[in-house]
């Protein structure tokens, strides 16, 4: 089942992003003239928002979890889990694909591990993978990193606490859409890495995916005959 929520989440993922492919130059310049309009503490707010499932909010969620639900702490290793796996996939996904930003208006470019792109006087002309060459991020768009955190954030927080189902998706919802309002990815980045993070974040979040890494380290380094942890969880969780 946990696999299900993997492969379907990154698959409707991968469609919705084919699907909003075509419209995203025209979506990306309606974003700009909106963000000129915006002012004041809405765009703060807005601002600060798109910010969910950071390294800042997910170390306060995580303390707040320590502090008033004890039994759920080493569910936080389930969390820890999926943010790992989800970098690992996002960053090689970046350098991989190669899209500019949308700043470069160059929507239809990919450049794949071979291609280069001029990024600048001051840089030159540059491959996606040259991580010390002074491109910063400028041609790591697809996917969006931080959609597929505020996700991965999102779906542990909706495993474990299914009251805030809604509340997550409403956020994973606004943080994917101030990614493209605030000009730094297109719809379909925003797409693919909602999916790549709703994913790896289920499936982490169901599968118990840290606890189980927690118990087999344990027991190859430590203890062979300890009592695994995954018992406890799954025993706290089934009370629930």
């Amino acid at each position: 089942m946990a696999r299900r929520w993997l492969w379907g989440a990154i698959g409707v993922g991968l469609l919705l992003g084919a699907f909003v492919w075509p419209l995203d130059g025209a979506i990306a310049r309606s974003a700009s003239t909106l963000r000129e309009s915006l002012g004041g503490d809405l765009r703060r707010e807005l601002e600060t928002i798109q910010q969910f499932g950071d390294l800042i909010t997910t170390l306060l969620i995580a303390w707040v979890i320590w502090a008033v639900d004890p039994a759920r702490r080493r569910r936080l290793l389930d969390w820890g889990f999926a943010i790992g796996l989800t970098a690992v996939v996002v960053s090689g996904l970046k350098m991989f694909i190669g899209r500019p930003r949308p700043k470069f208006d160059d929507p239809a470019l990919l450049l794949g591990p071979w291609g280069a792109y001029p990024v600048g006087d001051d840089v030159g002309v540059r491959h996606a993978w040259e991580i010390g060459s002074g491109i910063s991020s400028d041609l790591w768009s697809m996917p969006s990193s931080h959609t597929a955190y505020a996700a991965v954030a999102g779906a542990f927080l909706m495993t474990v606490y299914p009251r805030l189902r809604g509340f997550c998706v409403a956020l994973i919802v606004i943080v994917g859409a101030c990614r493209v309002l605030f000009g730094a990815h297109y719809p379909s980045d925003v797409a693919v890495g909602a999916g790549i993070g709703l994913g790896i974040g289920l499936w982490s979040a169901r599968r118990y995916a840290g606890v189980r890494l927690l118990d087999w380290l344990w027991g190859v380094a430590i203890d062979r005959d300890r009592v695994p942890a995954l018992t406890g969880a799954v025993r706290r969780d089934r009370r629930r």
